[in-house]
């Protein structure tokens, strides 16, 4: 169709219209399949030959990498766009999402990384993924000596074995992230070692009173036999705030021991991971430099609903919410 009308002499404009393309598209395929010929009077002519372009086109082709999985599939793109965009879910949840949704075109997360790392998919890149993001080069360490501290409390060597396999419930880590050095707030944050569930509470300041009066507030919710069934065991670092290890550790409504405190080695942040890679996705909404005073008791409130719903690779692409009621529902039966 294309060589017929061309060679009646009617433009490009036209064809487009009566092939339903875009004009440029036609422009384009007519100067791909450009040939020269000599009409009847031996004068040099160019016209456009189909056969020439397609057998261009088909060359073109052999040029070219792989097609996208997501290909042409612009509901799908703009979905894997907005889950990581606005929802910050990472590659692995947004694959999860398409498989269990059954999507067509659904590719996996090694895909999707690959994608995002080629810049292939507009609007996102590697400043859009919280981890990537987040990697910066080491610098050297300054060696520096722990503060002496009261000898009664326990190191994490002491901690039962089924609480270092993550086999039971009921182990804890409890940090603090802190604002800027001319903030007061600070917020406190408790993660059991199995089901990863967070509880996330702002303090007005960085003291071990305060610490110790949201622990009584939840024993006061809990009760103290359910607190001391879901609270076995408390791992923290260090930090002034945690060292008044005999009011930490006493309930408030009986004359039991609430818990069993245990403390990390100096600067070994590792020896509580889960604290700290919940800290690293709170973060992606409480920037580093931001005071806490900031931030109400009700935003940090839905901050802990998000990651206590987030399906996580780690955990089957279930929830810490669902996994936490789980191990509830089996104590209470």
């Amino acid at each position: 169709m294309i060589e017929r009308m061309s060679r009646a002499g009617r433009p490009a404009r036209d064809i487009a219209a009566v092939l339903g393309r875009h004009q440029r598209t036609i422009e384009r395929e007519l100067k791909r399949g450009a040939v020269e010929h000599k009409d009847s009077e031996w004068r040099i002519k160019t016209v456009y030959n189909s056969d020439r372009g397609q057998d261009v086109h088909d060359l073109s082709v052999t040029a070219k990498g792989p097609q996208l999985k997501l290909g042409r599939n612009l509901e799908l793109v703009e979905f894997v766009r907005e889950r990581i965009a606005d929802h910050k879910e990472s590659p692995a949840v947004v694959a999860f999402r398409m498989k269990k949704k059954q999507m067509d075109g659904a590719v996996c997360a090694k895909t999707l990384y690959g994608y995002i790392d080629a810049g292939l998919i507009d609007g996102l890149s590697n400043e859009s993924l919280w981890e990537k993001r987040q990697r910066r080069n080491r610098n050297k360490r300054v060696l520096r000596h722990p503060r002496k501290t009261p000898g009664r409390r326990k190191s994490i060597e002491k901690r039962p074995e089924e609480a270092n396999t993550r086999e039971q419930f009921g182990h804890w880590e409890i940090d603090l992230i802190a604002g800027p050095t001319n903030s007061c707030a600070a917020l406190l944050t408790l993660v059991e070692r199995k089901t990863r569930k967070l509880i996330a509470r702002k303090l007005p300041d960085k003291t071990n009173k305060s610490v110790l009066r949201i622990l009584n507030s939840i024993e006061k919710n809990c009760g103290p036999r359910a607190f001391r069934q879901q609270f076995q065991s408390i791992t923290a670092d260090n930090g002034s705030e945690f060292l008044n290890v005999d009011d930490l550790q006493s309930s408030l409504l009986s004359k039991q021991q609430r818990t069993i405190f245990f403390y990390a080695h100096p600067y070994s942040s590792w020896e509580r991971g889960s604290n700290e890679n919940i800290n690293k996705i709170i973060r992606r909404f409480i920037a580093k430099g931001r005071k806490m005073e900031d931030f109400t008791r009700s935003t940090i409130s839905t901050i802990e609903d998000w990651i206590n719903n987030y399906p996580r690779k780690i955990l089957n692409f279930k929830s810490a919410h669902d996994l936490f009621q789980h191990e509830l529902q089996k104590a209470a039966a």
